[in-house]
């Protein structure tokens, strides 16, 4: 069955036209690679660990990621089939997954509320109380934290209880996900679903490095190995042929570059490399052609209300699909196409002058102008390339002792 996904799947990614290519080399598979987190990195904190050296910038950051993996070991398994309101807002399978539309609210012109209406960039409160996101977003946050104090420590624990979390969620019958997302982000009183909503899912871009990472555990078998690659070659499969995941593909904004970075993220997860290097050698140089401006704007994110947030998000997640495309052999750090547009490098240096000057920025901010994605793509970019005013933006505004630990562990090594 997985073979035949995989096959299917091959022909329906070659049915888009391959549009400017990236620069490629050649590549092999290596069930024990990490394509996101960085070995090197990984390596320091199991040394401050085995040293006890918790005094240092390195020994603190482990210190963070086994406090949050004790935390986890205490934690109840994360499920979606216990959520009793989804099925009256048009989600009958409790193994769907079920979220409404964060920028939704009742229309406070109509008796019921409906249909609901967008305030672009104001988070609706009460989506927490119909949404499966809490536990999709523990369970990703639990299962990264453990495997990554599993790599570092060594103790078993932390696979054992990364392991369970993973089995209720994604394989157990009683309680496992369905491999869709046929109902994610539903506006009330509009639909019961949108391919926008794929986005839910972006932290399975980190669980493909969380699964290699438990691969050497005892706890995990081949049992774990085999169901979780065939649950993401049928989320991939879903992804590429259902409505909402070709909505979602055809977005030309974050939506979109999101989409890339799961879709890769799954297929490597599902052992398509072939299919997830081809994404990246395609798709997503057609997208940074499209988005980034010769001169670094980024309009599509500009005209949101929360535009510093949106520029900034999206070009760090264009940063870690160039860290998977780059463990894959290609370089999207120095891509630039004919025309000027394009390039990674460019955008970071449009946003650098209004990082501390918001009464600069012309375009509407209505939360708040720092962004913790903002940290990311400086340090990443800072060790990327080889540029003064890159290197004096991080160092001023995203020095290496102020990164998460989940920040820290992607940067690349020089």
């Amino acid at each position: 069955m997985q073979k035949l996904l995989i096959s299917a799947l091959s022909l329906l990614l070659a049915l888009g036209a391959p549009i400017a290519k990236a620069e490629l080399a050649p590549t092999t598979s290596d069930s024990g690679k990490l394509y996101l987190f960085q070995s090197g990195r990984l390596d320091c904190l199991e040394k401050v660990v085995t040293e006890k050296d918790f005094q240092s910038a390195e020994g603190k950051l482990a210190q963070g990621i086994l406090h949050e993996a004790d935390r986890a070991l205490t934690r109840p398994s994360f499920t979606i089939v216990n959520n009793k309101l989804k099925r009256s807002m048009g989600a009958p399978n409790p193994h769907d997954y079920f979220s409404t539309a964060p920028y939704y609210w009742p229309d406070p012109k109509k008796p019921n509320g409906l249909p609901y209406i967008r305030r672009d960039g104001e988070h609706n409160p009460s989506r927490k109380l119909f949404s499966d996101d809490r536990q999709l977003t523990g369970m990703i946050e639990a299962v990264v934290n453990l495997s990554l104090a599993y790599r570092i420590t060594g103790d078993e624990k932390y696979a054992s209880s990364a392991t369970c979390f993973l089995r209720t969620f994604f394989l157990d019958p009683k309680t496992r996900m369905n491999p869709n997302m046929n109902h994610s982000q539903a506006i009330p009183g509009v639909n019961t679903g949108r391919g926008i909503g794929i986005i839910d899912t972006l932290g399975f871009h980190e669980l493909t490095d969380s699964i290699t990472l438990l691969s050497s555990s005892s706890a995990w078998d081949a049992k774990d190995s085999s169901g979780m690659q065939q649950w993401f070659c049928q989320y991939a499969h879903w992804m590429v042929t259902s409505k909402n995941g070709k909505d979602e593909r055809s977005w030309p904004n974050n939506h979109g570059v999101t989409y890339d970075l799961q879709l890769v993220s799954v297929l490597i997860a599902s052992g398509n490399l072939k299919e997830a290097t081809k994404i990246l050698a395609t798709s997503l140089p057609a997208r940074m052609d499209s988005q980034i401006r010769a001169d670094g704007q980024m309009p599509l994110e500009e005209e949101r209300r929360t535009s510093w947030h949106y520029c900034s998000m999206n070009l760090k997640y264009l940063c870690r699909n160039a860290l998977v495309a780059q463990n894959l052999g290609i370089n999207l750090w120095n891509h630039v196409a004919p025309n000027g547009t394009g390039s990674i490098k460019q955008a970071m240096l449009f946003l650098i002058p209004f990082i501390d000057h918001r009464e600069k920025w012309k375009f509407t901010e209505i939360s708040s102008f720092t962004s913790k994605e903002t940290a990311s793509w400086l340090s990443i970019g800072a060790n990327v390339y080889n540029n003064a005013i890159i290197k004096e933006a991080q160092r001023v505004y995203a020095p290496m002792n102020s990164l998460t630990a989940r920040e820290w562990i992607v940067i690349p090594l020089k």
